[in-house]
């Protein structure tokens, strides 16, 4: 079977649909060594070349143009099945004669669209649909993005696998004293600090757990917060309230892929109250570092962190504030946190959503 891919989001700079695409197709290819795969991108990045077990081709087409241009090249191949890990263009106009498998990270376009790109949604609300009629199967990272697909679009249950995401294999690395050390000097990083992994868009909800630290720091007056995460969309809001902020907060727009799980081992805890994930990476990777969580009741996040996190009401500050300061102070609950978090991400892992993957393309 010859299989095409949209590579494009894991050769750019990398989120959580990003790391998605990178580390499924690298499973899928060191899996499956009897089909063909193509590999489709605009662009190509250094990390690419570990791609083996494959063709790449780039096509330098601009915007919407890209997709059909990938289309004809796919016809022109012969090929049998489209996998489209994050877009919903190609699968929408695909000819009847070539199957289509397509991923649904979340709803969070139709349910929630005031949290959403303006550009980014109406395209999802254009094609999302005439996609999912043309797919052959459907995947979803979480039980809860199933049920809303169900609910939202009426989407036969059969048709639709689970295929959760996982923390890489880096974050369960311990990492040396050197390595802590040079991103703590290089960083200018507190001795103790609260973590939170979040862009500043709306849906992360960085301006709760702002505010929590700022109740926080009346009876832990050396506590900080720092978020490492880019301003993303409709960011106003949460960058004025970080000029306002005192020293306690630390911002980092960006760190590198590799000191990243650093972080999450300097960090006494992660906070991460996101309103709406259709998985929600980043308290799984604190989990899988060996690091504390605290994080939101919404959506997918419960069936995520199990019983290995402090849940509590994204839009509830005083309670976060309650439970930040409860952490910091019990280091028996630390303790506790840590060993099931390491319990939890142990559950999670590429190698299981790959194979799910290949069993839906087949």
């Amino acid at each position: 079977m010859k299989i095409g891919i949209d590579l494009r989001t894991a050769c750019a700079n990398k989120a959580g649909k990003g790391w998605y695409t990178y580390f499924l197709v690298k499973e899928l290819l060191r899996q499956d060594r009897k089909n063909e795969y193509i590999l489709y991108t605009d662009r190509l990045s250094a990390d690419i070349s570990d791609f083996y077990n494959s063709h790449i081709k780039v096509i330098r087409k601009h915007s919407f143009l890209w997709h059909f241009a990938v289309i004809k090249d796919f016809k022109k191949e012969g090929g049998d099945l489209f996998f489209s890990p994050t877009s919903f263009i190609i699968p929408a106009f695909l000819p009847k004669n070539i199957r289509s498998v397509i991923t649904v990270h979340d709803l969070v376009a139709f349910l929630h669209p005031s949290m959403h790109q303006t550009k980014a949604t109406l395209l999802e609300k254009l094609f999302l649909g005439r996609a999912l009629r043309k797919a052959e199967r459907v995947l979803v990272p979480s039980h809860n993005t199933k049920v809303d697909l169900v609910k939202f679009f009426k989407y036969p249950e059969e048709k639709i696998t689970v295929t959760p995401l996982a923390a890489d294999e880096v974050f369960s690395r311990k990492p040396t004293e050197g390595e802590l050390a040079n991103v703590h000097q290089k960083y200018n990083l507190p001795d103790e600090f609260v973590l939170a992994v979040l862009g500043l868009e709306p849906r992360k909800n960085v301006v709760t757990a702002i505010s929590a630290i700022e109740l926080s720091v009346k009876k832990h007056a050396e506590l900080k917060l720092v978020i490492v995460g880019g301003k993303g969309w409709k960011s106003k809001k949460a960058e004025q309230l970080l000029k306002k902020s005192g020293h306690h907060i630390i911002h980092i727009e960006s760190c590198s892929p590799a000191e990243l799980p650093i972080f999450y081992r300097l960090a006494t805890a992660l906070v991460y109250p996101s309103l709406y994930e259709g998985f929600g990476l980043p308290p799984l990777e604190a989990m899988a570092s060996g690091c504390p969580v605290i994080c939101s009741n919404a959506a997918s996040l419960p069936e995520v962190c199990g019983d290995a996190a402090i849940s509590v009401d994204p839009n509830d500050i005083e309670n976060l504030s309650f439970k930040i300061n409860q952490l910091i102070e019990d280091k028996t609950l630390q303790a506790d946190l840590i060993k099931r978090g390491l319990e939890q991400a142990k559950k999670f892992s590429w190698t299981k959503t790959a194979e799910l993957t290949l069993r839906a393309f087949i």
